[in-house]
């Protein structure tokens, strides 16, 4: 069945609404999806109205960037995103974001290109990082195109790139835990860890409450996906599938079988 348990909306760098990203999911037969915004719950409440008028089944989640000894991205399924603890804690990563987006700015400045932060906040809703930054650069003629933003200024380990300030990786598991949600790894594949390094990494995110392995990704090769499929199986982690949406051009949409999608849903509220 086809399904997308990870994309990303105008809460924090993808370019569809909420409201938008529902009407897509009908209009492309899916029938289960995902919210799943950078450090935000923000677009949750706008797309679960929309999701009850279209008859889609929406998943509250949430795609925290974490710390182990690189960068990890935890999605974490079901958490209760009326909860005022949990709200104010991911209310402390938009804000360390925002710092974040202030250093960047100033590094960029360093070099010539003028972008204000009243400029980045009036280009864009929501959560916002470095794709509004680099919209901004080819906007303004700094870049020809979004791409080379990364490739030269603010990707990873580029002139203007600032680390996030992060949780550990142990405390993000526990805290969507603690707020009823199920911790998945997304896109395995990012951890840039091979062989034994990935199956001890897994491991040991299993013995901490791991939930589920994003097997199934939009940049994963089907090698890779049947590499992780025999993590989870091993480990007992629930495979997911997600095609990390944030524009038009990205894949939307991601096949899951049936039982996998059962077994997640099963976890909600236990």
């Amino acid at each position: 069945m086809k399904v997308d348990l990870h994309v990303h909306t105008t809460a924090s760098d993808g370019l569809l609404s909420p409201t938008d990203i529902i009407a897509k999911a009908k209009e492309s037969g899916l029938n289960t999806i995902a919210i799943a915004d950078h450090d935000t719950i923000d677009g949750i409440p706008e797309g679960m109205k929309a999701a009850n008028e279209k008859g889609i089944r929406l998943i509250p989640a949430l795609e925290i960037s974490a710390k182990h000894e690189k960068q990890v991205h935890m999605l974490g399924y079901f958490v209760d995103y009326t909860d005022l603890k949990f709200q104010s804690f991911v209310n402390k990563l938009k804000n360390s974001r925002e710092e974040r987006n202030q250093k960047m700015l100033k590094k960029l400045g360093n070099l010539g290109f003028e972008i204000t932060m009243e400029e980045l906040k009036a280009s864009a809703d929501g959560n916002i990082g470095r794709p509004h930054i680099a919209d901004l650069m080819v906007k303004k003629g700094y870049v020809s195109t979004f791409a080379e933003a990364f490739e030269k200024y603010i990707g990873n380990d580029k002139p203007c790139y600032v680390p996030k300030v992060r949780p550990d990786i142990r405390k993000a598991i526990e805290l969507i835990k603690k707020y009823k949600g199920v911790p998945v790894l997304a896109h395995p594949k990012y951890t840039f860890l091979e062989d034994e390094d990935l199956e001890n990494f897994i491991a040991y995110l299993s013995d901490i409450g791991l939930g589920g392995l994003e097997v199934y990704y939009s940049k994963h090769t089907k090698e890779e996906e049947s590499k992780y499929l025999k993590l989870a199986e091993k480990y007992s982690l629930i495979p997911t599938a997600g095609s990390d949406y944030h524009r038009e051009g990205d894949q939307f949409g991601m096949e899951l079988k049936k039982e996998y999608l059962e077994k997640l849903l099963s976890l909600k509220d236990l």
